[in-house]
């Protein structure tokens, strides 16, 4: 190890701390389970005992650095049927009560052979469960939701859209959405630049960036676009998004010489020209979460673009877009204004700082006096895929 350490830490500041954790995680990931090729993301369920540790390990199959040329990429793409199937399987999760085994059972037959649903302590998850050689076969990205209705505290959603890039995030999610009783976790299969095309979706404002296509906040063909929208459908069914208590979070992580005044940066997909949209009466998600991330974290400077000069204010991501009001087949061209934009997406922008794990009790007690809980939560009926298709009749599926 200390032979690693050493040629590491000849690199520069930035490779070595990504060289440092993907060497760092195979040694972990062949300490765990052994020899990649022998490997199921299925021994996670033996292997953690928290959510959060169960996430961790799945994050290690994720699909990474430039692994995907254009045909293995169109491989690991879902077919029609399939994108089809992988929405309703989401939809099914999100209805979960008590009957996360009745449901793996139920699985559509184009997907059944490499997702699956199984219970951990009390949640009920969807995940892949083929990765030869440690990666991830498909990589749409897994969920995780209480096994129960009862077990909702709080509609929030979490997600982390960035797996081995966004470091911390995906743990950071994991916990968040534990500790605060939160409805749902998404995080994706994929790290961003698994596959280094360009992606055809959207375009970053800067000639010197890249948006890949296997980046799912800018490209809607990507699996984890179609199961974000699939769960903000679902809210909206079930009871809606009333900003006084409803969230969906994305969590981000930038480096140190990016807004490098900003611990914290929240955005809504507004950009910097929409500050009175941040400084107005109206109560909104974003302003409550900033209030208490600075109660908790007194040192830290969370910032709205209001506030910032910060550019990261998520203008292009197209989950923002869509929860701003954007029509899901022109989220690649238009962007968001504050007409359509509610408050209900929540874009976060972290120093490294932020997503250790000594800072995620502060921000689980941000979340929680930021959203109430809702007990009432109405108990849902178990359902079956038929009435699944029926309900979810008006989700567009793209060409």
């Amino acid at each position: 190890m200390w032979v690693i350490d050493r040629v590491l830490g000849q690199l520069g500041p930035g490779l070595t701390i990504l060289c440092t954790y993907i060497v760092h995680a195979n040694i972990r990931f062949t300490k765990s389970f052994g020899a990649a090729e022998d490997v199921s993301p299925s021994m996670c369920f033996q292997t953690s005992n928290t959510v959060e540790s169960l996430a961790t390990c799945f994050d290690k199959f994720t699909v990474p650095w430039a692994y995907y040329d254009l045909p293995t990429y169109n491989l690991a793409q879902p077919s029609d049927r399939q994108r089809q199937d992988w929405r309703k399987a989401v939809y099914a999760l999100l209805s979960v009560d008590g009957n996360c085994s009745d449901l793996r059972v139920l699985l559509p037959e184009s997907i059944q052979s490499f997702y699956t649903m199984a219970s951990f302590q009390d949640f009920c998850v969807l995940y892949e469960k083929i990765a030869p050689g440690g990666v991830y076969s498909k990589g749409w990205g897994f969920m995780i939701v209480p096994a129960t209705q009862a077990g909702v505290s709080r509609a929030v959603h979490f997600s982390a859209p960035h797996p081995q890039y966004d470091l911390g995030t995906v743990e950071q999610a994991a916990s968040l959405f534990r500790s605060t009783g939160s409805r749902s976790l998404l995080v994706a299969g994929r790290t961003r630049t698994a596959f280094l095309d360009p992606s055809d979706c959207t375009a970053p404002t800067s000639g010197s960036q890249v948006y890949y296509k296997t980046d799912p906040a800018h490209n809607n063909l990507e699996p984890f676009f179609d199961a974000s929208i699939v769960i903000y459908d679902w809210q909206r069914i079930h009871g809606g998004c009333p900003s006084s208590s409803c969230a969906f979070i994305q969590m981000h992580g930038k480096g140190t010489s990016t807004c490098s005044n900003d611990t914290v940066f929240l955005s809504s997909g507004l950009g910097n020209s929409y500050a009175s949209w941040y400084t107005d009466s109206t109560d909104r998600p974003i302003k409550r979460l900033q209030h208490n991330l600075r109660l908790a974290f007194p040192l830290w400077n969370v910032s709205l673009p209001s506030e910032s000069d910060c550019l990261l204010t998520a203008t292009r991501n197209v989950v923002g877009r869509r929860i701003n009001g954007i029509n899901p087949q022109h989220v690649c061209s238009v962007a968001a204004d504050s007409d359509g934009a509610t408050g209900e997406w929540v874009h976060i922008e972290q120093a490294t700082i932020a997503r250790i794990g000594d800072s995620f009790e502060g921000w689980s007690q941000a979340i929680t006096h930021s959203f109430p809980s809702h007990p009432s939560h109405a108990a849902l009926q178990p359902i079956t895929l038929p009435s699944i298709i029926q309900e979810n009749k008006h989700l567009v599926l793209r060409p």
